[in-house]
């Protein structure tokens, strides 16, 4: 399953801040928008490498987060500029659509 859309929902909880990629179930906390970003980014592209190093197909066993996060994407109103992606993967035949971030308030 290569997803053709990905969208994250970022959140802050206490001092941190938090994203959870919708399409995929990865999440992520940060104290800085720029780590957080870089490190969700990481964490897909890591997944990637894995699953290909042991023979398996990317993303094929991950699901969609929980409803909740939809819906705080779903009500956001405060929509982030698209982000590249700091790593390379297209050479290894996986592109990943530009994710649509939007900010939520607070967790539900």
């Amino acid at each position: 399953m290569k997803p053709t859309k990905l969208s994250v929902v970022v959140f802050q909880e206490g001092d941190w801040l938090c994203a959870q990629c919708l399409e995929l179930d990865f999440a992520t906390q940060a104290k800085t928008l720029p780590d957080l970003l870089y490190d969700l980014q990481k964490m897909i592209v890591g997944h990637i490498a894995i699953s290909r190093e042991n023979g398996l197909k990317p993303f094929a066993k991950v699901g969609r987060a929980p409803k909740k996060y939809w819906d705080m994407f779903r009500r956001s109103k405060i929509t982030l500029p698209p982000q590249k992606f700091a790593f390379k993967i297209g050479r290894r035949g996986i592109k990943l659509p530009r994710p649509e971030i939007r900010v939520a308030a607070q967790a539900a």
